[in-house]
């Protein structure tokens, strides 16, 4: 009979008690909080701000941050900080360069670009090797993640009983 009871007054908290109970293991309060600071799986240090319009779940990136104190102002979106040595944890404003995303993509991708020659070439390799497909009348396939799997459609007809 005890236990019954206890059960039901379980069941019956009010909300403030609820409320109460997730209270006290917020911020400071949870064993786990490590001062507002922590490194997301990406490498990048995240800062708690819960009321700042980038926040994600309460945190900003800390570079974004930092960027934003240097201007006075807060970061548009389509604006991106860039790490200039690459290292993500180094958040001192002589290590950060404001560009847009197009000039972002352009530093990280220096030195890897395709010329428009060997572009021509891997086109002309592909589309022979399509129309050499199409002659035999050979199953195309699409790379899927667990290797190659088999579609329904044909490169070109296949004659249906000799015609």
């Amino acid at each position: 009979m005890l236990r019954t009871v206890a059960r039901r007054s379980k069941k019956l908290a009010s909300k403030r008690d609820v409320d109460w109970y997730q209270d006290r293991l917020k911020g400071i309060n949870n064993p786990n909080f490590s001062g507002g600071k922590y490194i997301d799986d990406k490498g990048y240090v995240r800062v708690l701000r819960p009321e700042h319009p980038r926040d994600i779940c309460g945190y900003v990136y800390e570079h974004r941050l930092v960027m934003e104190k240097n201007l006075g102002r807060y970061l548009e979106s389509w604006e991106t900080v860039h790490h200039i040595n690459e290292i993500k944890e180094d958040n001192r404003l002589e290590n950060l360069y404001l560009c847009t995303a197009a000039e972002h993509t352009a530093v990280h991708s220096e030195g890897r670009h395709i010329s428009w020659n060997h572009k021509d070439k891997l086109r002309t390799m592909a589309t022979k090797r399509a129309a050499k497909k199409r002659k035999e009348g050979t199953v195309r396939r699409d790379l899927s993640r667990g290797g190659f799997k088999k579609r329904s459609g044909l490169y070109g007809n296949i004659p249906r009983n000799g015609v």
